[in-house]
């Protein structure tokens, strides 16, 4: 079996074991739903794989996926904008409010 298309409610998922240009060895059951622009590769194509058992994984992937986009963005800043490193502590022996020389602290 190597293709397999269903309808989910107002949806049609139209499903394909086709190599990824990445993995050329390997199949996977790409995923194209109406409505969608893109396709996605949603798992590797298995021998045992069968229209009951991989509907409903198909659908499973596809709410995950949906679950996902709902879920806010999250930011991070670029690595050159992150804040600084806190100063270095004052060795243990020093008196409270000295002056850390950072050569002093780097062995030669």
């Amino acid at each position: 079996m190597n293709r397999i298309e269903f309808t989910d409610g107002d949806r049609t998922f139209t499903c394909c074991a086709e190599t990824s240009p990445a993995t050329p060895g390997t199949l996977w059951w790409w995923v194209g739903v109406t409505g969608e622009s893109a396709r996605y590769a949603a798992f590797r194509a298995e021998a045992g794989d069968t229209a009951l058992t991989l509907r409903a994984r198909i659908l499973a992937y596809y709410e995950q996926l949906l679950a996902d986009r709902a879920r806010p963005a999250t930011f991070r800043s670029h690595w050159s904008q992150r804040r600084a490193a806190a100063p270095a502590a004052a060795p243990a022996n020093a008196p409270e409010g000295a002056a850390v020389d950072p050569a002093a602290t780097i062995p030669s």
